[in-house]
């Protein structure tokens, strides 16, 4: 094949197809913007490899490679009121998580309470950093809450989300708290 061909193919598909000939003015300049948008591409490439590096951040820019997977389970101990609500969070992916403190949600039809729990007892748990296979339990007692607020003796169901430091949310099951004449 005739490199003046290879030439147009490369930096000029639709020139090949055309019947006018081009000029090699236009030629080299079509290759020198094509030069000089490769450096540029490259210049911004490393620049960014960098900017990574020093940061620490490459991990994080590369955080959709890396699938953690959480189970987030939520027990009570009786069927309606409960008293201690249990929260089960196990990691059963291969790699490890690094959790922020789950919210525990109340809910009504259309009102919702959320705390956040940061540790039992004045003990701080969270951040929780979990390996893989590794489960860990909390139980939390709805009277504090209910000390803290008087109308979530009302809500009829409760949740828990679950978020780590990159982002990524679970939640759990959704328990019921009371009866009403929804569920």
């Amino acid at each position: 094949m005739d490199s003046w061909y290879f030439n147009m193919f490369l930096f000029d598909p639709l020139a090949l197809f055309s019947g006018n000939g081009i000029d090699p003015e236009k030629l080299l300049l079509i290759r020198i913007i094509a030069v000089l948008s490769a450096i540029l591409i490259l210049i911004i490439g490393w620049g960014a490899f960098k900017y990574f590096q020093k940061k620490r951040n490459f991990g994080r820019f590369f955080r959709f490679l890396k699938k953690v997977k959480i189970d987030v389970h939520l027990d009570k101990d009786r069927l309606f009121r409960p008293h201690v609500l249990t929260i089960t969070i196990r990691n059963i992916g291969k790699h490890e998580a690094d959790l922020d403190a789950p919210i525990l949600e109340f809910r009504k039809i259309w009102t919702k309470r959320k705390f956040k729990l940061n540790g039992i007892k004045g003990q701080q748990v969270f951040p929780l950093f979990l390996n893989p296979g590794i489960t860990h339990q909390m139980r939390v007692e709805t009277a504090t809450f209910h000390l803290y607020d008087r109308e979530i003796k009302s809500f009829y169901w409760a949740r828990i989300h679950v978020s780590d430091i990159d982002g990524r949310k679970w939640k759990s099951n959704s328990v019921k708290l009371r009866k009403s004449l929804v569920t």
